[in-house]
């Protein structure tokens, strides 16, 4: 499937998928194919030219569809309980470069907020570079 990163963006995006109560099995089974096949085609395109890839009408359209159309359909207490284990690990706070899902990342210098409707890398705030957060979940 790729790297450690691409392997576990694909259990996160399954565990998702698990979350939303609506699809049955076969969905399920489908989506969570879709998913595998489309990050691997990804992950080989991203393997190539990482800068280029990101930056890629494709990816970014890709990005905003994939994560806000499970984000729409999950139910956010069940993804809660998908980064239980995160928040616990890393004692509520993350650092810039942690992996880090869904919810909204505070930063502790200033309290600017953004919103995670998917696993990330934890970048330096937007507004004064630094570099720790709170992730708080979303309202169910």
């Amino acid at each position: 499937m790729g790297n450690d990163f691409t392997q576990r963006f694909v259990l996160k995006a399954e565990a998702y998928l698990g979350a939303a109560g609506d699809l049955t099995k076969k969905e399920l089974t489908e989506a969570s194919a879709y998913i595998r096949h489309d990050v691997g085609e990804l992950n080989k395109d991203y393997q190539t030219s990482v800068a280029d890839f990101k930056l890629s009408a494709w990816y970014q359209a890709w990005d905003k569809i994939t994560w806000g159309t499970l984000a729409s359909i999950t139910d956010k207490t069940q993804v809660e309980w998908t980064e239980v284990g995160d928040d616990l690990e890393h004692q509520g706070r993350y650092q810039v470069g942690d992996e880090v899902g869904f919810g909204v990342l505070t930063c502790v210098r200033c309290g600017y907020q953004k919103e995670l409707f998917h696993p990330a890398l934890v970048l330096s705030c937007a507004n004064c570079d630094g570099k720790e957060f709170m992730r708080e979940g979303f309202e169910p």
